[in-house]
């Protein structure tokens, strides 16, 4: 059986991503496999006796905590089985350790949406540059919903290999989605470009539902979400290693917010190259 893991610290938004992964599995015949990383606080020195948790105690707590969330979860009757897991060590390696075995990861965005603090410098960013599984990463407040259209944003200056779609089609040919492959212009580009761009992917394309577009905005990030907005798209599906400006995001350093769409679902995929 095909498993969905879900990192979770028992937020809410880690709680609203573990709710969209049950909806989802349920679609695609999957268990869900809660993961808790915790870790041994570090203690400050100090000259009055203190009594430090053991690993031990952590780890009962640990399961503790997971094993009333998935009974919470049992309660809704989703017929989805829903396991745990609980353990010590540093997250972004446990999740890649146990994402080898999954279909896909998903995660919760917290806060308002903002891009530089959603992902810079965060466990959800590490996860995306590190793994080898396709990650959803679900806004806080967005409910599950069907991804019967999904916007891809790509940027043609890099070739990816066409495996790297392949979770996107499995995606696309469940739901029998319509994908919109984007491509969003900082400045005016030759015609002969955009046909040339289109070669690149169609063979990959070729046997779903899919249409390319070539909007035209100085802001990236605000031409995607006009995008997503015209189109009313379901979820928003990048490659972040493969796209120079996507992978520019996910490293900026600038105080400057970036105001990002809060709406939709994000679906990364990791480069197969």
């Amino acid at each position: 059986m095909k498993t969905i893991l879900v990192p979770t610290d028992f937020s809410e938004a880690a709680v609203n991503a573990t709710e969209y992964a049950i909806n989802l599995a349920s679609e695609i015949d999957a268990r869900v496999l809660l993961l808790y990383v915790y870790n041994i606080p570090l203690m400050p020195y100090t000259d009055v006796p203190v009594v430090y948790p053991m690993p031990q105690e952590l780890h009962q707590d640990a399961e503790r905590l997971l094993k009333k969330q998935v009974e919470d979860f049992n309660k809704k009757k989703s017929g989805v089985e829903i396991d745990f897991k609980a353990v010590l060590g540093l997250p972004v390696s446990e999740i890649e350790e146990e994402a080898k075995d999954a279909e896909f990861i998903v995660m919760g965005m917290r806060g308002a949406g903002r891009l530089s603090e959603l992902l810079i410098g965060s466990v959800t960013t590490a996860v995306i540059k590190t793994v080898s599984t396709p990650v959803f990463v679900i806004p806080e407040h967005v409910a599950y919903k069907r991804p019967l259209k999904i916007v891809l944003a790509t940027d043609y200056s890099l070739k990816t290999d066409s495996e790297t779609f392949d979770p996107l089609k499995r995606v696309i040919k469940l739901f029998n989605s319509k994908v919109f492959i984007v491509n969003i212009r900082t400045e005016r580009e030759a015609l002969i470009e955009s046909v040339v761009a289109e070669d690149r992917v169609e063979s990959t394309f070729a046997d779903v539902d899919h249409l390319y577009y070539f909007p035209e905005n100085e802001d990236l990030v605000e031409g995607i979400n006009k995008f997503i907005d015209n189109k009313q798209a379901d979820l928003l599906a990048i490659i972040p290693h493969s796209y120079n400006w996507i992978e520019g995001l996910f490293h900026r350093r600038s105080s400057k917010k970036i105001a990002f769409h809060t709406n939709v679902p994000l679906l990364a995929l990791p480069d197969k190259r």
